[in-house]
């Protein structure tokens, strides 16, 4: 029964992927709306979009996390003279 249960879900897996994704993902949305508010979850949902947006920009450019400190560095250079 426990074998047959784990293909079943490795099955399920391989064939609807984004549609577990999405299963889950909806779940715990509304786990936390009910556990810590909407504007909690809300704020969370945010900060993890900026987080995914900086990621994917980081995959993009090369040295993206440098330019970002020479960017930085060079505002705080301007601020103090």
């Amino acid at each position: 029964m426990k074998e047959e249960f784990k293909e079943w879900l490795a099955m399920i897996w391989q064939e609807d992927r984004g549609q577990c994704l999405g299963l889950a993902s909806g779940i715990i949305l509304a786990l936390m709306i009910l556990l810590i508010g909407f504007w909690r979850t809300a704020f969370i949902v945010l900060c993890g979009v900026v987080g995914l947006c900086i990621g994917r920009k980081a995959d993009r450019e090369e040295d993206f996390f440098g330019r970002i400190a020479d960017d930085l560095l060079d505002r705080i250079n301007r601020l103090r003279g």
